[in-house]
């Protein structure tokens, strides 16, 4: 069996103590840290391994064991400077992926020059995903995959005439793939023969151009009603 992965979270606000939970809903090996002994504490009680310290002490990441990591993910966000530190400090010992959280563009070539290997801007996604839902009523949530492909959860209007996946071929006419439907509080991964249905919640990959072409042809090009 391979060995077992292991993690460490630095900086457990919002995003971080989110982070934290799935990880260890996944059963992963977490080390969680942050300098706020209210924010530790909170996370303590999903996580044994949740420490008070100084993610810019280098001595204080050795002897709690962050440099033994396969991944970290430094999630400060806004403390941009202590982001840059402990960073610098991750690379050096040696942690090989490195996931690092700026709310700001501007830092995204600056951190991956510092040895990120990866660079997420959360508060940018939220963005995009606002301004996808905003006049689409429909739309439940947006999720940019790239600069091109997303992934949209839509619900199907009640008033929908329900059709096979096979007659409705979405992929042939619009350019999207229905990934998975939820219904009745129960996921599936849908083939050519499930059909959708009034109020069913889909996944929708594809282009936002081709997923809003789609969308219409569901819903109509009319706000769906509430």
């Amino acid at each position: 069996m391979a060995n077992k992965k292991s993690y460490a979270v630095i900086g457990l606000g919002q995003f971080g103590h989110a982070v934290v939970e799935e990880l260890v809903a996944n059963g992963k090996d977490v080390i969680a840290i942050d300098n706020d002994e209210a924010t530790v504490k909170k996370t303590g009680e999903i996580l044994p391994t949740a420490f008070i310290a100084d993610s810019t002490d280098e001595q204080a990441l050795i002897e709690l064991g962050i440099g033994d990591v396969d991944a970290a993910i430094v999630a400060f966000g806004s403390n941009i400077q202590a982001s840059i530190l402990t960073t610098v400090i991750l690379r050096e010992l040696g942690v090989n992926q490195l996931i690092v959280r700026v709310d700001d563009d501007y830092y995204v070539p600056i951190m991956k020059k510092l040895g990120a290997t990866e660079v997420i801007t959360p508060q940018k996604a939220a963005g995009i995903a606002l301004a996808n839902r905003l006049g689409n009523d429909d739309y439940k949530d947006f999720y940019k995959l790239d600069e091109k492909y997303s992934v949209v959860s839509l619900i199907v209007n009640s008033a929908f005439i329900p059709v096979t996946l096979a007659e409705l071929n979405p992929k042939i006419k619009y350019g999207v793939s229905v990934v998975l439907i939820t219904r009745a509080k129960k996921s599936f991964v849908p083939g050519g023969n499930d059909s959708l249905l009034p109020d069913d919640n889909i996944f929708v990959v594809g282009t936002t151009k081709d997923i809003r072409s789609f969308r219409e042809a569901l819903n109509g090009s009319r706000e769906r009603k509430k």
